[in-house]
């Protein structure tokens, strides 16, 4: 590996940032997890628009000046051990292995529009005992069925996420309705760095289309990130399985009614539940319980995050 020698560099005096400095912000993020990435994930986390050729040059030159790691394809603000890294890379594949083989329970969910991919697995970070957190999107009027069907399905299954069982358990975590896909109004101010990569990692696994439409609905990540093609994020998608979709359609036929009789009351049930939950009201929880939104965010480290990247960098000047 290439050591950094501790040379200076001058931090932005305004949010366009040089190419050098897009690639340093890009991998500051995954330094603060101690990630490395590859090229052509470093160019789609840029804040401007670049060719794969501009940026290796960019970090060929950071790279000979000693002012961030490389070893093979892969690039760090840090070291990082090469055995590290390889035992993180097999305990994600296991985790995606997990998935597939419930990938069935998954695409038949009645109401559901996306299960995606996120946090930790999706960004790449996960390890032996991280969970498997999902974003679900379900038909409008229906998330607290839906929530509630997972709750039940995914606990008989015995890979529902509780306070005592973690490790590559499946957490439920985040679901919004369809006329709810703009993300934009979660961001942190004055930046929020791990909502920008957070969206630009998920990986969906579940509704191609109604990812494209979240993708489309959150055309102010395109502005942040002008490399980011959303169909990158497309190989964790199954291929359309029509046996298992005609499930999932007669079960809304059959589920209709119950459905729309039961939503207004497992709502009232879902969000005093939430709001009982003294975590849910600390001062580091930005959780959300409402028609069209369940945010579960007890504990919520963004501003740690984006002051810890902000320092990291300013740590190059």
């Amino acid at each position: 590996m290439t050591m950094k020698n501790g040379k200076k560099l001058m931090q932005p005096t305004s949010t366009k940032l040089t190419l050098k400095e897009s690639v340093l912000s890009a991998l500051a993020f995954f330094a603060l997890y101690d990630s490395p990435l590859h090229l052509q994930r470093i160019r789609e986390l840029l804040n401007q628009s670049a060719t794969l050729e501009e940026v290796q040059h960019i970090l060929s030159k950071l790279v000979e000046d000693n002012k961030i790691f490389q070893a093979g394809n892969l690039y760090s603000l840090k070291p990082w051990q090469a055995s590290d890294y390889r035992d993180r890379q097999i305990e994600i594949s296991k985790k995606w292995q997990k998935i597939d083989s419930y990938y069935k329970w998954l695409a038949v969910l009645p109401f559901v529009r996306l299960v995606s991919v996120i946090n930790s697995l999706s960004l790449g970070t996960a390890d032996a005992d991280s969970d498997i957190d999902f974003f679900v999107v379900t038909k409008n009027r229906r998330l607290y069925f839906v929530r509630s069907v997972i709750i039940v399905l995914f606990r008989l299954l015995g890979v529902y996420k509780t306070r005592e069982r973690i490790k590559d358990k499946f957490c439920f975590g985040f679901f919004v309705t369809q006329n709810n896909l703009n993300l934009e109004s979660l961001q942190i101010k004055p930046a929020d760095p791990y909502l920008d990569f957070w969206l630009a990692s998920m990986r969906p696994v579940v509704g191609g289309q109604q990812y494209w439409e979240l993708m489309q609905q959150n055309s102010w990540l395109r502005a942040k990130f002008p490399n980011f093609e959303p169909i990158n994020r497309h190989a964790t998608l199954k291929k359309t399985n029509i046996f298992l979709r005609t499930i999932s359609l007669i079960l809304e036929i059959l589920l209709y009614i119950p459905a729309e009789l039961a939503e207004p009351w497992l709502r009232r049930i879902h969000i005093t539940h939430t709001f009982k939950l003294a975590e849910n009201h600390a001062v580091t929880s930005t959780t959300v319980a409402n028609a069209t939104m369940l945010k579960l965010h007890a504990h919520d480290v963004r501003a740690q995050v984006a002051n810890a990247h902000k320092d990291l960098l300013q740590s190059f000047r």
